[in-house]
């Protein structure tokens, strides 16, 4: 007989409810089975799995030992595992009851994925892990109508993927958000260098020509200085030729005038007796007749 009695949907941490699988008669009542089903009950899925191993080994063609498989498979944290076993009770040659099992616990299998992936805020991932449980249990539904379970979980997985993709879509507009604060950040952070630099190079023009204005200024009052020297020079000069102008002083005679002058001299000196007479008598009156 097939291990129904652990509750998949607790282990799942999902509000989910517990799936009371039906019992799946074999044909004959296996040892390995039994030991794993005991196993499976004190929670040894490590075990379990060894006797159920051994016991679809002895029972090639028993769908249902599949089942219990996977369950211990899920047990262990083995999700890819427990589906391909869960998938392989899904036979076409399994049993309606055994195949809806089948379908039942793969849904709660992806169910459990799923919400693995929304707490680790895997959105996309988890609505589609959502997607695969709703057809899932679809699929349990239309092999066991009116199994209240399989219809609760599949109204479950539906809710579930709409929350998702709400999520997601928020997720997408916060990154969005985010983005274009980095970009605007990034175009201010452009902005504030270029106007850095810009300032900079002014401040480098303004030094530029602060300086080459103090240069000029310094060459234009150097030039300045050399002139007012030079007029000084000039003023003074034309001061002392002037003072010496009007102390009567003399510019001593040339040497030709002065041989010249000494010439005239030695050729008038015969008639030097008659030039003073001449001088002497100039200076007095006439004598008055005595007639």
């Amino acid at each position: 007989m097939r291990f129904v009695s652990w509750c998949l949907c607790c282990m799942a941490a999902l509000a989910l409810p517990a799936g009371a699988s039906a019992w799946s008669p074999l044909r004959s009542d296996n040892a390995n089975v039994k030991k794993g089903n005991a196993l499976m009950a004190q929670e040894q899925y490590g075990p379990a799995l060894e006797a159920y191993d051994a016991a679809a080994r002895q029972l090639p063609n028993a769908r249902a030992v599949q089942l219990d498989r996977g369950l211990a498979l899920l047990g262990q944290g083995l999700g890819d595992q427990a589906k391909e076993a869960f998938l392989a009770a899904a036979d076409p040659s399994a049993s309606p009851s055994t195949r809806a099992d089948a379908y039942y616990d793969l849904g709660v299998a992806y169910a459990r994925e799923g919400d693995a992936a929304s707490q680790q805020e895997k959105y996309e991932q988890a609505s589609a892990q959502f997607r695969e449980a709703a057809d899932a249990f679809k699929r349990a539904l239309r092999a066991r109508p009116g199994d209240r379970n399989a219809a609760w979980n599949l109204e479950y997985a539906m809710k579930r993927i709409r929350e998702e993709e709400e999520k997601k879509q928020n997720q997408d507009q916060n990154q969005n958000q985010d983005q274009d604060q980095k970009q605007n950040q990034d175009q201010k952070q452009d902005q504030d260098q270029n106007q850095d630099q810009n300032q900079k190079q002014d401040q480098k023009q303004d030094q530029k020509q602060k300086q080459k204005q103090n240069q000029n200024q310094n060459q234009n009052q150097n030039q300045d200085q050399d002139q007012n020297q030079k007029q000084d020079q000039k003023q003074n000069q034309d001061q002392k030729q002037k003072q010496a102008e009007q102390q009567g002083k003399k510019q001593p005679m040339p040497r030709d005038e002065v041989q010249r002058f000494l010439d005239a001299l030695e050729q008038n000196e015969e008639n030097l007796p008659l030039q003073r007479a001449r001088r002497r008598s100039a200076g007095r009156p006439p004598p008055e007749k005595d007639w």
